[in-house]
């Protein structure tokens, strides 16, 4: 005995599965360019529009220069000696008297210069520049650009306990807009939505079909087999 009751509906539900899987098969395979498969051009294109919206430099620059002319004297601890002398160039370069003794760093400097040179570093990272920055300190730039939040993150907290909490207020300010995204950023290609408004529109509304399309397969083909979704019947009181 057959288990399709509706053959009409199963062969359109096994039509648009089986196309769905071999649509799927099609995305998988490393064609995209560079052996990436479509979900990685995909996301890889996200990634790339995304970066293009997050390009706060300017805005950080401002808020560097609104600190210019205060200084700050303060001693951050590393968790080595051998960090604690990478953490010692990036100040040194950004005009600070530093000072290293073992795992710890004094650093006396204008505080405004110093947020600057994070600032210019950011800018090099976000714009996938590494070199610039090993040039700079003589080890990676990523790493650089690691170092530089991980010592920030020390300064805010001395920043805290002093009570210079609008010098703290734009540390985290210069970390947000500038700093992170360059670190978190550093590789992928920059492309603005402006500029790209056709692929975006390609993959959100091909995303919407793809899903609707398994969703109406799976459908169809139960509709076909006679398993459908019904209101149970009220029990008489």
């Amino acid at each position: 005995m057959s288990v399709v009751r509706n053959k009409k509906t199963f062969s359109i539900g096994l039509l648009m599965l089986l196309s769905f899987v071999l649509c799927y098969v099609g995305m998988m395979s490393p064609n995209f360019g560079n052996g990436r498969n479509g979900l990685q051009y995909a996301d890889d294109m996200f990634n790339s529009l995304s970066k293009g919206s997050a390009y706060f430099i300017e805005e950080a620059q401002k808020v560097a220069d609104g600190q210019k002319g205060k200084n700050i004297n303060l001693t951050i601890k590393a968790s080595s000696h051998e960090n604690a002398v990478k953490w010692g160039a990036l100040y040194t370069k950004a005009g600070a008297t530093v000072t290293v003794k073992e795992s710890s760093v004094t650093i006396d400097g204008d505080y405004g210069e110093i947020l600057g040179a994070v600032v210019a570093d950011s800018d090099f990272m976000y714009h996938n520049d590494s070199k610039s920055l090993e040039n700079k300190y003589g080890y990676d730039g990523r790493e650089a650009t690691y170092n530089w939040n991980s010592s920030l993150k020390k300064i805010d907290a001395e920043l805290k306990a002093k009570s210079q909490f609008q010098e703290e207020f734009d540390l985290v300010k210069v970390q947000q807009k500038a700093l992170e995204p360059a670190y978190n950023y550093y590789g992928v290609e920059i492309k603005k939505v402006s500029e790209n408004k056709s692929s975006l529109a390609f993959l959100l509304c091909f995303y919407l079909i793809y899903t609707v399309w398994y969703g109406f397969g799976l459908y169809y083909l139960f509709d076909g087999l006679g398993i459908v979704i019904a209101k149970s019947k009220k029990k008489a009181a």
